[in-house]
């Protein structure tokens, strides 16, 4: 759900926990007039803790333990944006982040967890799960029989994690746990009955505290010497270093200190929750389980904060029930002074923990935006009414097309080449100037992103011309909102458009700005001819064709606006576009290349359409090299662009052999819109290999996708 009341308060989340994935939901379900969201994440999607051990003992896959922070921030119509806190600046409400500018707020929440309390750089600690989970892995496809695995931290965390390990690992591998204590704060029964379980299941509990020796080994009684690789740490935890010199009130440990109103005690307007907070009169474990009960009262009161109301009460509960999978069908569970292990429990976790996820992965559908047209007319109403952003956006090629043959003639001589190419050649008497504009809404919801891939995208025409960009002109539409939210807006994107350009030897050198529904951005970029003019026209047959970059980010774009793409497809889909064609067309032009374009809103039939009627000739493409970014194949299929049905035109052109149908997923990536694509390039047959070992040596994921033929346009499997 979405209000059209232009936004007056900045409200920043930092860090996807579990209490700021329920402001999130809260959010959607029902918007506050006037209050905008950010999340402020290092990753794209939240892991759920509690269900950590089980996805270790191989009960759940990565995706089932995590939520997808695109979808719950496109539900809650909130922006995501995707860097690492290294300051508060609570005086001037601003967030100081790494590699990219400040970000301004009204009202702040820190739901970023904690810092494990790491012996040595090379330790393998539990927190943050998303580091843990490559190390994991590594280390279970290296472990052999007879190895010692260790798991250091005998609470709750340790010894289902213990256990989880031996269901994964299997009874040939030597499994210890240490710790003072099991079960520290837990009654005796819960204690015998792990202990019962360790000795079932083989896992030596070792009563000691530990160290790290110079190479992060531990020395363990009666065991020796266990590499740092093969020791899980799950012990105490400290706070992220930049809280300490935030000027916030902190503990003894670095947590900042909340009030009952989960509120800053040093001050108002900043919340925290979770393990980051320390409340005061409340102390209790870090545990996931409090963060999860702060949640809906956090949501709350961040909501009565931006709109100045009286904030209510949190109340920790003294005691919960934990309940501590074995990882054999069984679950114990302990509260108070009551302990008990059976098959029920187990039955009880898993109910509660998929009825907590299914909450964040099941979200209600948006609205059908309705339409009041009598039926003949709204027969007429586009299939999809809910539109892209980026190159999806743009106006089909056909239409366009039509408009440009109605207009007169734009000729001249000073006008070498005009429309048709990428970018225009104006001769001045002396050394050329190259012209191009482009331009779009906002594909994502971080203005400073979207500044930086637009500039990318812009400066593609003039590096598919072999030229050099020199100038830029922007022309901005910010949506309505409070002054200081519009100057924040237009700082951030230009911040990123300037960021990319300056680092392209180009300078912003004026522009225009404007209100609008949305925001978006066009760039006016000039530049001078390199060595020679590259122009669509000129590849010959013989000629492979080199793309420098996959495809598929219309349809990945597409599926996240709905909710649906993965966020290991958007983190693969925002690195392709925030990249450079620049060291590209240098290989490209040593490479004698004869005709180059870039691939963009009219897919990559589209664009090879136009470089082959250019020059005269056909082509035959491989798509079994066309390179997909992850994902684009089932987003193509489901939640296409909406500039996919008048794409699909151009691939309507081609010939489809040996079995090929146009309604697959690899023909219809064909017509996908691309936003900062990459370069399409002919480049002569002797040549091809080695352009393409330099393109893929500077870490281009660049492909030999086809041909170019006498005549015939034929798509191939």
């Amino acid at each position: 759900m979405q209000t059209d009341v232009p936004a007056v308060r900045d409200v920043v989340l930092v860090g996807g926990g579990h209490s700021h994935i329920q402001v999130l939901k809260a959010f959607g379900m029902k918007p506050e007039p006037g209050v905008r969201l950010t999340l402020i994440s290092e990753r794209r999607d939240s892991p759920y803790s509690g269900m950590l051990p089980g996805h270790i003992a191989g009960h759940y896959s990565r995706d089932e333990i995590h939520i997808n922070l695109d979808a719950l921030c496109a539900f809650a119509g909130a922006r995501l944006v995707q860097a690492r806190v290294r300051g508060i600046c609570p005086d001037d409400r601003y967030l100081e982040l790494e590699e990219r500018p400040k970000v301004r707020y009204d009202v702040l929440s820190l739901n970023s967890g904690a810092v494990p309390v790491s012996p040595h750089a090379e330790s393998i600690t539990v927190k943050p799960i998303s580091d843990f989970l490559p190390k994991w892995q590594a280390l279970e496809t290296s472990v052999a029989a007879g190895d010692q695995v260790v798991v250091v931290g005998a609470g709750a965390g340790g010894v289902e994690l213990a256990m989880a390990i031996r269901a994964r690992l299997g009874p040939d591998v030597q499994l210890a746990l240490v710790g003072q204590q099991i079960l520290p704060g837990h009654n005796g029964k819960a204690r015998r009955l792990v202990e019962r379980q360790l000795g079932n299941t083989n896992i030596r509990f070792i009563p000691a505290l530990v160290g790290c020796d110079e190479q992060g080994g531990v020395e363990l009684p009666g065991i020796g010497t266990v590499a740092s690789d093969r020791v899980l740490w799950v012990t105490n935890v400290r706070a992220p270093d930049w809280l300490g010199s935030s000027g916030l009130s902190v503990d003894e440990a670095g947590f900042v200190r909340v009030d009952t109103k989960l509120e800053s005690t040093s001050h108002p307007g900043i919340f925290a929750s979770g393990d980051v907070a320390s409340l005061e009169g409340q102390q209790r474990p870090k545990s996931g389980v409090f963060a999860v009960r702060a949640g809906p009262v956090l949501a709350e009161n961040l909501r009565r904060s931006a709109t100045g109301k009286p904030l209510r009460t949190f109340r920790a509960q003294r005691r919960h029930l934990a309940l501590i999978g074995s990882s054999d069908g069984r679950a114990i569970a302990s509260r108070g002074n009551w302990a008990l292990q059976n098959r029920l429990m187990w039955l009880w976790k898993e109910h509660i923990d998929r009825k907590f996820m299914k909450k964040f992965s099941e979200l209600p559908k948006m609205d059908d935006p309705g339409t009041e047209l009598p039926d003949v007319l709204r027969a007429e109403l586009p299939d999809d009414l809910m539109r892209c952003g980026g190159c999806g956006a743009k106006l089909a090629a056909n239409p366009l097309r039509r408009v440009l043959t109605r207009l007169p003639p734009q000729q001249a001589n000073h006008v070498r080449l005009g429309i048709g190419d990428d970018a225009a050649e104006i001769t001045n008497g002396g050394a050329s100037t190259l012209l191009t504009i482009d331009g779009f809404r906002s594909m994502v919801n971080d203005p400073y992103l979207f500044g930086r891939i637009a500039a990318h995208h812009s400066l593609n025409d003039i590096f598919a011309m072999g030229a050099i960009p020199e100038a830029a002109l922007a022309f901005v539409t910010v949506p309505f909102m409070q002054e200081a939210l519009m100057e924040e807006e237009l700082f951030q994107l230009l911040s990123g458009a300037v960021c990319v350009l300056n680092n392209h030897g180009v300078q912003l050198v004026g522009g225009h700005s404007a209100e609008g529904a949305e925001l978006s951005v066009g760039l006016t970029v000039t530049g001078r001819a390199g060595t020679r003019v590259l122009e669509k026209s000129g590849a010959v047959a013989g000629d492979h064709l080199i793309l420098t970059k996959p495809i598929g980010t219309g349809a990945v774009l597409a599926g996240a606006m709905r909710g649906e793409a993965q966020p290991s497809s958007m983190d693969a889909v925002q690195q392709g576009m925030d990249s450079s064609n620049e060291p590209a067309v240098r290989v490209l032009c040593e490479s004698r290349v004869h005709a180059l374009t870039d691939v963009t809103g009219f897919g990559l039939c589209g664009h090879l359409s136009e470089m082959l009627r250019a020059s005269g000739v056909g082509a035959e493409i491989r798509l079994s090299q066309v390179p997909f970014y992850p994902g684009a194949r089932d987003m193509v299929m489901h939640s296409p662009s909406s500039l996919q049905s008048a794409n699909m035109l151009a691939v309507e052109d081609y010939e489809l052999g040996r079995g090929l149908r146009f309604d697959s997923a690899e023909v219809a990536l064909m017509a996908d819109p691309q936003t900062s694509g990459g370069l399409l390039a002919a480049v002569p047959g002797e040549s091809a290999d080695e352009c393409l070992d330099k393109l893929l040596q500077l870490g281009f994921s660049a492909a030999d996708i086809g041909v170019v033929t006498q005549d015939r346009r034929v798509l191939v499997p």
